[in-house]
C-alpha cells in the first residue's frame, strides 16, 4: 500500500465499508469480483457498477440506496480486498484468494501451528506480515503489523488506544532503528516514568520540533499573559491559522474561567469549547467538557478532567494526545478489526497483548521493520511475492532449528511435538476459563431464547458484533453442550469456527466438515446447527447435512458416529427422510466405502434449551439415541435394482 502525498497514516479498509464481519463478508465479496473480471475482463466504471448491483440482488451485506452511485460504491467495498492484498488494484484476485476461495490454502507449517489458529486466521496473518505501507515517492516502506508484533513481544496490557496510535503514526520514512527505537521508549510509559501524551511528542514532534521536554509549554502558561507567538510554536496547526486563532481563543478563556469561576466565565467557556476544531484538538472529536449551568456542578461533573487540572501544562498534554488521535482515530477501528483476524492478538478489556508472547518472540523477534525498495517490486504484479499463498517460514526465511532450538529453550521442552502439545493445552484451558467467566450456564440459557425470537442486536450485544447471527448460534449451541456434557471433551477442537485471540467467534472455518465435532472416548459426536426455517431445510440442509455424518460415519468406522440437527424449528419430512435413510448404507462422497447406518437425531432450540435447564446426562440421551437407530438396522440387497430389471428383461 502506497500512501497518498498527503495522507498521514494508513487505511486497511473504507470508511464507507462500516461492516464488521470481515472474514465472511471478504469470502462472499471475492467469487462476485471473480465472476465480473470474468464476464468484462476490466475493472471500470461498468464493471463496478455491475458489481455492485450484484452484491445487492445476491447477498444481505448492505441494504438499496438508489441514490447512491452505484459505480463508486463498487471501487470503495473492495478497497480492503486490495489494501490486505487479495486482489491488485485492477481488482483480479491474487493467488491468495484464489486458493481460499477454492478451500485450497498451503498447509500451515511446523511454526504456523504452534500459533493454535485456524486456515482463516493464518491467511490474514500470512498477508499482514507481508504487509507494506508507502511513502508516497514509493521508495521507503515499513511493516506496520511487524511494528505492533515488536510491542506486544516487549509488553503486556499495552491500553489499546496506545498501541494503536502508535502503530499508525509510525512513517515509512522512519529508520529501522528509529522505529525500533520507539518501541524501546515506550516502555517509560509502561513503566509509569512517562505520561503518554509527552511519549508522543518526544518520539512523533511536529515538524517545529518544539517538545514539552523542552519546557517551552511549561514556561508559557508561568504568568497570566500568554506570549501569541509562543502558543503559535507550541500549539501547532499546520493547516490554517484560523486554528490557532480558535485554540487561542479556548484556552484563553479556560485559563480565565480557572482563575476567576464565575458563571460568566463558564458561558464564555462553554461557547468557545463547542467549536469542532476544539473537540477535534482537546477533545478527542467529542464535547471537551460535560455541560453544565452552574459552577458547582461543572466543576462536579468534570471533575477529572485534566483541563481542568491546577498544572496548566495539562492543557497542552490534552492537545498533543487530542491532536494525534485526531489522524488516526478515522482509521484505527479498521486496523483493529483486522489485526484481530490473525487470532493471535488478544484485544479483550481495552487492553492489547498476545496470546502467546512466548510463542512470538523467537519467530518474530528479529524481523525487519522497515525498508527501502521501489513500490513498482512489491504491488504491482500479481506474481509478486505478496499476492503468493506461502507460509511464513518462506515470507520471512525463518531457519527451522534455530528458531526450534529458541522456543526449547524459551519454553524448556525437549521437542517440536511438546511444543504442539502444550500450545493445545494452553488454548484448551483459555478458552474454558472464558466461557466460565462470559458465558456460564445461566448466560447460554438467557441467550439461546433470543435466536427463537430474532433478537439480532442483543445477540450481537452479547456475544460478538464481529460475526453473523447463524455463526453466533452454531457457537453458543457448542458452548451449551459443553455445559450439557458430564464426559470432558477438548471445546477448542471441537469447534469447526474461526476464533479471534480472545476465542470470540469470526466466521465460519474453510472446510467441508460438520459444524461441531466432538470425540468421546467410546463415541463421536457431531452437532449440525442451522437457523433456517422449515421450509428451508428442505433445499438447503437435508442432504448437505446427510452428506456430513455419512462421511464422518465412514471415516471414524468403526467408532459409534452420531448427529444431532439442532434448529429453531423441524421440518417434518427432513425429519422422517432421515429416519428411513438409516435403514439404508448411504456411500461417502470422500472414498467407495458405504456407512451401514448413518444416525441423524433433530432436536429443536426449545428442546436443546429443556436439556439444558433440567442438566439432562447426555449419555442417557445419546444411548437412547443408539437404542431406537439400532431397530432400524437391516441386511440391506445391493442388487434390488438389477433384480427388478432383470426379471422385467427375462419375462
Amino acid at each position: 500500500m502506497k500512501l497518498l502525498s498527503s495522507a498521514e497514516t494508513f487505511n486497511l479498509g473504507d470508511t464507507s465499508f462500516r461492516r464488521k464481519v470481515l472474514i465472511e463478508d471478504y469470502k462472499t465479496l471475492l467469487p462476485l469480483v471473480k465472476q465480473v473480471n470474468e464476464e468484462y475482463g476490466a475493472w471500470n466504471n461498468e464493471s463496478q457498477s455491475v458489481f455492485y448491483i450484484k452484491v445487492l440482488n445476491q447477498t444481505n451485506l448492505f441494504s438499496r440506496n438508489d441514490s447512491e452511485d452505484p459505480s463508486k460504491r463498487g471501487r470503495t467495498l473492495t478497497n480492503a480486498l486490495v489494501k490486505i492484498g487479495l486482489t491488485d488494484e485492477k481488482r483480479s484476485l491474487s493467488s491468495v484468494a484464489l486458493d481460499w476461495i477454492n478451500e485450497s490454502i498451503t498447509p500451515m507449517d511446523d511454526f504456523e501451528k504452534l500459533f493454535g489458529i485456524d486456515i482463516n486466521n493464518l491467511l490474514f496473518l500470512r498477508q499482514l506480515v507481508k504487509l507494506r505501507i508507502y511513502d508516497s515517492t514509493g521508495h521507503s516502506y515499513f511493516y506496520p503489523f511487524r511494528v505492533a508484533l515488536q510491542l506486544l513481544i516487549k509488553y503486556h496490557n499495552i491500553p489499546q488506544q496506545d498501541f494503536l496510535t502508535i502503530v499508525h503514526l509510525i512513517q515509512p520514512t522512519f529508520s529501522e532503528q528509529k522505529i525500533k527505537g520507539i518501541v524501546n521508549n515506550y516502555g517509560k510509559v509502561i513503566s509509569n516514568d512517562m505520561i503518554f501524551s509527552e511519549f508522543l511528542d518526544n518520539n512523533f514532534p511536529e515538524e517545529s520540533k518544539l517538545k514539552v521536554s523542552n519546557g517551552l509549554a511549561h514556561h508559557l502558561f508561568e504568568d497570566g499573559n500568554i506570549n501569541r507567538a509562543a502558543f503559535n510554536s507550541v500549539f501547532v496547526n499546520r493547516k490554517t491559522a484560523e486554528s490557532q486563532d480558535i485554540y487561542y481563543d479556548f484556552v484563553e478563556k479556560l485559563l480565565q474561567f480557572k482563575n476567576e469561576s464565575n458563571l460568566a466565565n463558564l458561558k464564555l467557556l462553554m461557547q468557545v469549547s463547542a467549536n469542532e476544531k476544539i473537540k477535534k484538538a482537546f477533545g478527542f472529536g467529542k464535547s471537551v467538557f460535560t455541560r453544565k449551568t452552574n459552577v458547582d456542578e461543572f466543576y462536579k461533573e468534570n471533575s477529572d478532567n485534566a483541563l481542568l487540572s491546577e498544572n496548566n501544562q495539562d492543557i497542552y498534554s490534552q492537545f498533543v494526545l487530542s491532536k494525534k488521535d485526531d489522524i488516526v482515530r478515522e482509521y484505527r477501528d479498521m486496523t483493529k478489526r483486522t489485526f484481530n483476524l490473525t487470532g493471535i492478538i488478544d484485544f479483550s478489556n481495552g487492553l492489547v497483548n498476545a496470546t502467546n508472547q512466548e510463542i512470538l518472540e523467537p519467530i518474530f523477534g528479529s524481523v525487519s521493520v522497515s525498508g527501502e525498495e521501489k513500490y513498482s517490486n512489491y504491488e504491482q504484479n500479481l506474481n509478486f511475492s505478496f499476492y503468493q499463498d506461502i507460509s511464513l517460514s518462506n515470507i520471512l526465511a525463518l531457519d527451522h532449528d534455530v528458531i526450534f532450538k529458541k522456543l526449547q529453550e524459551s519454553l524448556n521442552v525437549t521437542d517440536k511435538a511438546t511444543v504442539l502439545s502444550r500450545v493445545a493445552t494452553q488454548k484448551e484451558d483459555k478458552f474454558r476459563s472464558f466461557i466460565d467467566k462470559k458465558f456460564s450456564k445461566e448466560v447460554i440459557l438467557k441467550i439461546l431464547p433470543l435466536f427463537s425470537e430474532r433478537r439480532d442486536s442483543e445477540i450481537h450485544n452479547l456475544v460478538s458484533e464481529y460475526a453473523t447471527i447463524p455463526t453466533i448460534f452454531e457457537y453458543v449451541v457448542g458452548i451449551a453442550w459443553y455445559h450439557i456434557s458430564n464426559e470432558k471433551f477438548s471445546i477448542s477442537k471441537s469447534l469447526n469456527l474461526t476464533l479471534d485471540g480472545n476465542m470470540l467467534l469470526l466466521s465460519h472455518a474453510v472446510g467441508g466438515a460438520g459444524d461441531i465435532v466432538i470425540n468421546y472416548k467410546d463415541l463421536t459426536l457431531m452437532l449440525e446447527v442451522t437457523l433456517m426455517n422449515a421450509q428451508a431445510q428442505k433445499r438447503g440442509e437435508w442432504e448437505p447435512v446427510l452428506r456430513h455424518a455419512t462421511n464422518l460415519t465412514v471415516d471414524c468406522a468403526p467408532r459409534n458416529v452420531t448427529t444431532l440437527f439442532i434448529a429453531d424449528e423441524l421440518d417434518d419430512n427432513t425429519i422422517n427422510i432421515w429416519r428411513a435413510v438409516a435403514q439404508v448404507p448411504m456411500k461417502s462422497s470422500n472414498n467407495d466405502e458405504y456407512a451401514d447406518l448413518v444416525k441423524i437425531f433433530p432436536m429443536t432450540n426449545n428442546e436443546l434449551i429443556e436439556l439444558l435447564e433440567q442438566s439432562i446426562d447426555e449419555q442417557k440421551l445419546l444411548t437412547e439415541i443408539d437404542a431406537s437407530f439400532g431397530t432400524l438396522a437391516t441386511d440391506f440387497d445391493f442388487s434390488w435394482r438389477r433384480k427388478i430389471l432383470d426379471k422385467s428383461i427375462s419375462f
